[in-house]
């Protein structure tokens, strides 16, 4: 059972990973966003990557759980500083918002796998 919801959680972070370079890639290619502002989220996305495809188990989970919050902090203020009332451009807000929860349920998959394992 261990095994299958590892499998399981490397699998969402490998999607995760993916769909978040190419939501990232078309944001700055239709928007004109200027590119290196993009780099937390390629940063993320290649941490979520290696921890998910290469490296080991004693390494793995740490990994995975510090892109999983890096992920979550970097999606909350992009959400709450674009809902800002006195400025908040409000684009993408639902996008946002759906991305964040999906990541704070990737903190929460990763810490449960390590409680399970015994790890804490």
């Amino acid at each position: 059972m261990l095994l299958l919801f590892m499998s399981e959680l490397l699998i969402y972070s490998t999607v995760f990973a993916l769909l978040l370079i190419l939501g990232e890639t078309v944001v700055v290619l239709r928007a004109g966003k200027f590119w290196p502002l993009s780099f937390d989220d390629y940063a993320v996305a290649a941490l979520l990557l290696v921890a998910s495809l290469w490296l080991a188990d004693p390494y793995r989970l740490p990994v995975l759980l510090a892109a999983w919050a890096f992920s979550s902090g970097n999606l909350y203020a992009m959400l709450f500083t674009r809902m800002d009332p006195n400025g908040g451009s409000r684009e993408r807000l639902p996008v946002l918002a759906v991305a964040l929860v999906a990541s704070l349920m990737g903190c929460a998959l990763t810490l449960i796998e390590i409680f399970n394992l015994g790890a804490i």
